[in-house]
């Protein structure tokens, strides 16, 4: 995701600026898509994951915005955001430690984001976080905010964030960026081969599964892929696969993105991938887009 002068298109927010995005991007040439990898699902994938999260049935997601951009959406349309977020089976992200990102008296789950594990631990052992909390976010990625030995080895510290925030008594989400794979060179736990796209790296490297064995929703930065689908699917499906290979009861989302794709666009992406939720990044000036996506999924059952 591009970050945007108002904002940061995803996971967090920051008081002058809402942050309102996952990822930060770096393109790349598409040399070529990922092989189509049917996913494995388990027949009993129907279990509550804490904190009221619905693993893949038609009819119940998980959905997942900044607390602000939840905010905005119900300033544009209340019915809409209201249907989508004032549910105990979706979330509002923020970066505060100290503050509860979900207002309006929205009934989404509270979830305190982290670029870093180093910061993550620091604020565990100085008792920082607000006890409104009960969800954590970890969103690594090629960005200052996340340190470059994390960058470098992002298995490791998937996991180590997963382990210290159980312990500890917190639910887990975990979103790490595809574009850590730019960074994937000298010195990397999983080296970048050569002429490899970021969604190869990504799928070799199993990130995913790294991710999923960790946490408890796992979030699939797929949007850059949002205008092409074949590219968005065969990524969802091999991550996916992954995921479930990884851990059979995980929570697996994906993300849109209204700095890729119209909101059309955005639906048609959503719809044709069996995920159990999103994770929808919002630039403010686009309220008017996400609503209109919205809407288009919420005539289609969801």
């Amino acid at each position: 995701m591009t970050a945007v002068p108002a904002s940061r298109t995803g996971c967090s927010a920051t008081p002058a600026a809402p942050r309102t995005r996952l990822s930060i991007w770096r393109r790349r040439p598409l040399l070529g898509t990922l092989g189509s990898l049917v996913a494995a699902t388990a027949a009993a994938f129907a279990a509550t994951v804490g904190g009221g999260v619905s693993a893949a049935s038609a009819s119940t997601h998980d959905w997942i915005a900044t607390g602000w951009n939840i905010h905005l959406a119900d300033q544009f349309d209340p019915a809409t955001a209201r249907h989508f977020f004032n549910t105990s089976s979706s979330f509002g992200t923020g970066p505060k430690a100290s503050v509860n990102p979900v207002t309006n008296g929205f009934a989404a789950n509270a979830v305190l984001v982290y670029d870093s594990y180093a910061q993550f631990a620091s604020d565990i052992q100085g008792g920082a976080i607000s006890p409104a909390y009960k969800w954590i976010l970890y969103d690594p990625e090629e960005w200052s905010q996340t340190p470059v030995a994390e960058q470098l080895n992002p298995i490791k510290y998937l996991t180590q964030f997963g382990q210290l925030a159980h312990a500890h008594g917190y639910k887990v989400i975990e979103a790490p960026g595809r574009d850590l794979g730019n960074v994937a060179r000298s010195g990397s736990a999983c080296p970048e081969q050569p002429g490899e796209t970021l969604d190869h790296w990504y799928i070799r490297c199993d990130i995913a599964g790294a991710a999923a064995a960790a946490s408890d929703v796992y979030v699939l930065q797929d949007q850059v892929n949002t205008a092409n689908l074949a590219a968005y699917d065969a990524l969802f499906s091999s991550a996916r696969q992954q995921a479930l290979a990884a851990s059979p009861r995980a929570v697996v989302d994906s993300e849109l993105s209204t700095n890729h794709g119209t909101a059309s666009q955005m639906a048609a992406a959503a719809k044709s991938v069996n995920a159990d939720g999103f994770y929808v990044s919002i630039t403010s000036p686009a309220v008017s887009r996400a609503d209109q996506f919205f809407r288009l999924m919420r005539a289609a059952g969801y």
